[in-house]
């Protein structure tokens, strides 16, 4: 399977440098093939496992008080009337 960095590179909205093309390209390849590897696993007649750690279970969901605005807003990197400001994500995407 081959993959067009151009394409990746424009949908992660990175920048490559001219070198840079064969060995992103070579190292994608080499996830997808250790993934096509892993779709090749015999799995028939096994249990699907959902957690990390058999001792892992889910919380109970019991409404908490909500945390102040304050404590929030003192970790964004910009904000504007108890919002968080963003850098504009969605745009044209060339293919």
């Amino acid at each position: 399977m081959s993959v067009n960095v151009e394409v990746l590179a424009s949908l992660a909205r990175i920048a490559l440098e001219e070198g840079d093309h064969e060995k992103i390209e070579h190292k994608v390849n080499q996830v997808l093939e250790a993934f096509n590897q892993l779709n090749q696993v015999k799995t028939d007649g096994i249990e699907p496992f959902f957690y990390a750690s058999p001792e892992m279970t889910l919380r109970e969901d019991v409404p908490e008080a909500p945390l102040p605005v304050e404590a929030l807003m003192k970790n964004a990197p910009d904000s504007s009337d108890n919002c968080f400001r963003i850098p504009k994500v969605v745009g044209d995407i060339e293919s």
